[in-house]
C-alpha cells in the first residue's frame, strides 16, 4: 500500500477512535423510606463523556413506578414495603457502556433485614420540600423561552427560570432536543446545562431545531415545547460581510 494511503488510513482510524477511558457507572448509595414516598436515585458520580442513562427496576416485592429513567437522577414510587433492586446503565457518545446497581429499602421490616440505616441515605418525598400528604401535592408549571446568542448564528440560549411550583417545591429541569434538521448528529447530551434552568445549544448544521423543557417537583411534572427555531451555521466557504 502506498505510504500516502497508509497515512490517510491511520489518520481516519485515529479520528474515529474513542477518546479517553471507557465510562464507569455509579448508581449511588442505597436509599430508605416508607411505602408511598418518592425515592431519589443519583448516578451523577458516573464518569464518561456525553453519557446517556437508563435506569431499570430489576427486582422487588411489587410493581413500582419509575420516573425519569433516562436521566442521571431517577425517582421510584413503591406502593408496598420490601427491598427493591435498581440498575443503571451508562453509555458514552461512542457506545461504550457500564452498569451498576443500588437498593431501596422500603419500610421498617426491609430496613431491619438490610442492616438498618448503615450505609444508606434517606431521600424520600420530604427531602424535596414536600411534607404534604400524597394527594395534596400540586403539579409545577413549566415556562421556557429561547433566544439566539449575538454573534453566534448557530447558538441558542434556553431559559426555563420562569417555571414555578404552587407549593414552593424545588424543581428539577430537563431540556430535550425534540427534532433536528437532516444531517445533524447532535442529541440531548449536547445541550450544555441540560439539567439546569438555563441551558445553551450550538448547532452542527443549519436548519430547524425544536426544544422541550420538562420540570418536576419530585412527584409531578409539566413540560412545554418551544416553537421551531431555525439556526444558521457559518461555514468556511461562506462570505463574511
Amino acid at each position: 500500500m502506498p505510504r500516502a494511503l497508509v497515512l490517510l488510513s491511520l489518520l481516519t482510524f485515529t479520528a474515529c477512535a474513542p477518546a479517553g477511558d471507557a465510562p464507569t457507572a455509579d448508581a449511588g448509595a442505597r436509599v430508605t423510606g416508607s411505602p408511598g414516598e418518592v425515592f431519589y436515585f443519583d448516578a451523577s458520580a458516573s464518569t464518561g463523556e456525553g453519557l446517556r442513562y437508563a435506569w431499570t427496576l430489576l427486582d422487588g416485592p411489587a410493581e413500582a413506578e419509575l420516573l425519569d429513567a433516562d436521566t442521571e437522577a431517577a425517582f421510584l414510587v413503591p406502593s408496598a414495603g420490601g427491598e427493591y433492586r435498581l440498575g443503571v446503565e451508562v453509555c458514552d457518545r461512542w457506545g461504550r457502556c457500564d452498569v451498576a446497581e443500588t437498593v431501596a429499602l422500603v419500610g421498617e421490616v426491609a430496613q431491619r433485614r438490610g442492616g438498618g440505616s448503615f450505609g444508606a441515605v434517606s431521600f424520600s418525598g420530604a427531602s424535596f420540600g414536600s411534607k404534604k400528604p400524597w394527594g395534596k401535592n400540586q403539579a409545577p408549571e413549566a415556562e421556557a423561552t429561547s433566544r439566539r446568542s449575538l454573534g453566534l448564528l448557530g447558538t441558542v440560549k434556553l431559559d426555563g427560570s420562569g417555571s414555578s411550583d404552587p407549593d414552593g417545591d424545588a424543581l428539577r429541569f430537563r431540556w430535550q432536543l425534540v427534532s433536528r434538521p437532516s444531517g445533524s448528529v447532535l442529541g440531548d447530551a449536547d445541550i450544555s446545562g441540560g439539567t439546569t434552568a438555563t441551558a445553551s445549544f450550538t448547532a452542527d448544521v443549519s436548519g430547524p431545531y425544536v426544544f422541550k423543557l420538562t420540570v418536576r417537583d419530585g412527584v409531578l411534572g409539566d413540560s412545554v415545547t418551544l416553537p421551531e427555531m431555525t439556526l444558521g451555521v457559518l461555514h468556511d466557504t461562506d462570505p463574511i460581510d
